[in-house]
């Protein structure tokens, strides 16, 4: 297997697909603002209200839409050999972005947000927060299993041991061309840092580092922000609350979790027809855009989307669909029973780690980190920061706002 491939070889469309989204934003933007409004039956929408909802789709153009600055870094895709969930050997892919115009600061493992299209895959394109380091940083980038080179296969949602292994498998393959590069740094000494789906990644990532490879790489700090630690309490909290901010979320949640751990289960037991019709329509063989799988889903209630039985956990099949996502959190408290049912591992973080949450996030509940810190409370290396930073995407650029500055300080 050859080490890497240059961009050029395994590139997508970049303009057309930029001004592909940039339409769908205006097009989503003009009916969320505008159109929805006025055919709601509710009483119209206030000014300030009309424009919180301007800024969020500003705000979300800047991570969907992502930066550019070819000229400024050089980019690599990396085909490295790696493991499914299964042990078996798979090829996976991943990008390598190194700064050309002065030797770079170190080296980040970037472990991206959760990402609904092919296109978003970091092989195919830089994640959003990588413009925040890709001027000073060496990143390596990985896909993850279900994108690049293996997005014919179901992604293991928020299986986050998997995860780790896949990122851990890339750092460890890309130190040999890093250190051919002779770019002045150690190879061997890293950051870790991720938001959302990477936050909890980057945690599942660190703990491996720690147990099982702390003599091949060194980890300064790890930076994980909003993550969901706590799958099976995400889930709970949804349950109770009967709200989704992100609904397209749960299929992938459902058929991600039955993919990760092998269950005989299906999505038709737990999603009811119109949800099962958006996912095989939209988002199935991730080739359609974020904003498409947006309007198809309205509602933001659970029950909507679920049918009782999916909701009911006295029911077998969710008992089971529950207890893989019990072994997808990397710690757990029951908030159903009064804390019962408790998991912290016996794993202590060792290096230096910053745990960012908004506590009013919309999409990954603070009870995540929350119950982390219960977990955690007194270990002396963790820096816990919670208060209100916004919904989740407004919230991810405060968190990479801070990261950005801890590590100019570094």
């Amino acid at each position: 297997m050859q080490r890497y491939y240059k961009k050029s070889e395994y590139a997508n469309k970049n303009l057309v697909n930029f001004a592909k989204k940039l339409l769908y934003i205006c097009i989503y933007a003009i009916f969320v603002v505008y159109l929805q409004p006025k055919y709601a039956t509710k009483p119209k929408i206030p000014p300030n209200k009309t424009m919180k909802r301007i800024i969020m789709m500003a705000l979300l153009a800047v991570v969907w839409l992502g930066g550019s600055a070819a000229e400024k870094i050089q980019e690599r895709v990396i085909l490295y050999p790696s493991t499914d969930q299964n042990g078996d050997t798979l090829t996976l892919s991943g990008k390598l972005s190194v700064p050309t115009k002065k030797n770079p600061k170190g080296i980040i493992l970037l472990t991206h947000y959760t990402i609904c299209t092919n296109d978003e895959a970091p092989s195919n394109k830089l994640p959003a927060d990588a413009k925040y380091f890709m001027e000073d940083y060496v990143l390596v980038i990985p896909d993850y299993i279900g994108y690049g080179v293996t997005v014919e296969r179901t992604h293991p949602y928020l299986h986050g041991e998997l995860a780790a292994r896949n990122c851990v498998d890339m750092m460890l393959y890309t130190q040999p061309i890093l250190d051919s590069m002779a770019l002045g740094i150690p190879t061997d000494s890293i950051y870790i840092i991720g938001f959302s789906q990477g936050g909890a990644t980057a945690m599942w990532t660190l703990r491996l580092l720690e147990e099982e490879y702390a003599d091949r790489i060194h980890v300064k700090k790890c930076f994980a922000g909003s993550g969901p630690h706590d799958v099976a309490s995400t889930y709970d909290e949804a349950m109770l609350k009967d709200y989704a901010s992100v609904p397209a979320i749960i299929p992938m949640l459902i058929v991600g979790t039955i993919e990760a751990y092998g269950l005989n289960l299906n999505l038709e037991y737990f999603a009811n027809p119109a949800l099962c019709n958006v996912y095989h329509k939209y988002m199935e063989k991730k080739d359609r855009d974020m904003m498409p799988i947006y309007t198809a889903m309205p509602s933001h209630k659970v029950s909507y989307w679920l049918t009782p039985q999916g909701m009911d956990r006295s029911q077998l099949e969710t008992q089971v669909l529950y207890g893989g996502l019990l072994r997808s959190s990397l710690i757990h408290y029951n908030i159903c029973k009064q804390d019962i049912d408790s998991i912290c591992p016996e794993w202590t973080p060792k290096a230096p780690l910053y745990v960012f949450h908004s506590t009013n996030d919309d999409l990954v509940p603070f009870v995540n980190s929350a119950h982390l810190q219960r977990c955690y409370a007194d270990v002396e290396t963790i820096h816990w920061d919670f208060g209100k930073y916004g919904k989740h995407v407004q919230s991810m650029l405060k968190f990479l706002s801070k990261v950005q500055k801890m590590l100019e300080k570094e």
